[in-house]
């Protein structure tokens, strides 16, 4: 499941990235529209493969016996560094893009100070990203608003490694403790009470979908142990959960973002034996195949990096494409996506390879060779 879930990850952030810059598509099908303006389902979509990974992840640490703390210093290390950093590129982009104006205009207008948007007590509790326990509500991406928006999410992310973290303190009854949370959470939806809304336990359930899943794989459970492996069935069920999906979006069908997750989970579980044809497809020669897999594995490579920067980049990079393309041009919105994902990718390359485990970092060196690759 290696190239699927780093392929998954890249459609999420790039998902994602499309539907914040919606408007830059108005000249497109409607088709493509209708797709792009699901694009807040990523975010279920990513909370499914933490949920995978994260099992894969503390399964190990139980199985090593290795002390809680070295699963939580190793995750803190892989978000907070890389958000603090991004926290700094946000901050410094105003005035980037002031400059950048000030060369077509010869006058340099001085931006709003952003950090003036926020007490001392508040960006103590942005930096912690605790201030999504603030939020009115449900809403909780308008604690992060006014520096970027998506950030609440990565509170989320956190409060789930700690309640793994937590989890892993029971040994043996790990896997009774994440069940007894999941109750929980089962619970609070059928009969919903008044908790903090940024609390975790009203989306552990799309988490709970990649644990179950990541389970179901643990002890083989999968589509190509229950029945004989055969590439066509395996190629055929895959597509026909893509026009399903397809099918949900562009006719907008209702569905919440739990309801998604269950859906992209049985859609991973189902297309799973393809793994091995991507593994084959990977090592060709043939640069129809080679490049668009290649381009979509370094996107799901750098989509913590894409989807911490995009929402504040994508401005930056409509200055640039500005000067080429009129805005009117069915181009135009395309080319502000190559260019914001082009410049995210210095920041993933500095700055976020640094803070990943050593054996991630050797996984995903391993995931982008041409080479096969051994399955996780």
């Amino acid at each position: 499941m290696v190239l699927i879930l780093e392929i998954a990850r890249g459609v999420a952030a790039l998902w994602v990235v499309l539907f914040h810059m919606e408007g830059l598509f108005d000249s497109f099908p409607e088709i493509f529209k209708a797709i792009i303006a699901q694009g807040h389902l990523g975010v279920p979509m990513f909370f499914v493969i933490s949920g995978f990974v994260i099992t894969y992840s503390a399964e190990s640490s139980l199985k090593a016996k290795r002390s809680p703390y070295f699963f939580l210093k190793n995750r803190l290390r892989r978000i907070y560094p890389t958000f603090w950093f991004s926290v700094l590129v946000c901050l410094s982009l105003p005035y980037i893009m002031a400059l950048v104006s000030t060369l077509k205009t010869g006058e340099f207008i001085t931006p709003p100070n952003p950090i003036e948007v926020y007490n001392l007590s508040e960006w103590f509790n942005f930096l912690i990203l605790t201030k999504v326990f603030f939020a009115d509500g449900a809403n909780l991406h308008s604690q992060f608003k006014h520096i970027n928006p998506v950030y609440w999410t990565i509170a989320i992310e956190i409060q789930f490694y700690l309640v793994v973290f937590i989890g892993l303190f029971f040994k043996q009854y790990y896997r009774l403790f994440v069940a007894a949370v999941a109750l929980f959470a089962i619970l609070m939806f059928v009969m919903p009470f008044d908790i903090n809304h940024g609390l975790f336990i009203h989306f552990w359930l799309s988490f709970c979908v990649g644990i179950v899943l990541a389970y179901l794989f643990k002890y083989k459970l999968t589509l190509q142990h229950l029945i004989i492996y055969n590439r066509p069935i395996a190629s055929s069920v895959g597509l026909i959960c893509v026009l399903i999906l397809l099918c949900i979006l562009v006719f907008e069908l209702p569905i919440n973002d739990l309801g998604f997750a269950l859906m992209f989970g049985v859609f991973l579980w189902l297309i799973a034996p393809l793994e091995q044809r991507l593994v084959k497809l990977k090592s060709k020669d043939n640069p129809l195949v080679k490049i668009p897999l290649k381009a979509s594995l370094v996107l799901g490579a750098m989509s913590y990096s894409v989807y911490l920067l995009h929402f504040n980049l994508y401005r930056l990079s409509e200055m640039f494409v500005r000067q080429v393309l009129a805005e009117q041009h069915i181009l135009f919105g395309i080319a502000c996506v190559i260019v914001t994902l082009v410049m995210c990718y210095p920041f993933y390359y500095v700055i976020e390879r640094k803070f990943m485990s050593k054996h991630y970092n050797q996984l995903q060196k391993q995931t982008l060779k041409s080479n096969a690759i051994t399955e996780k």
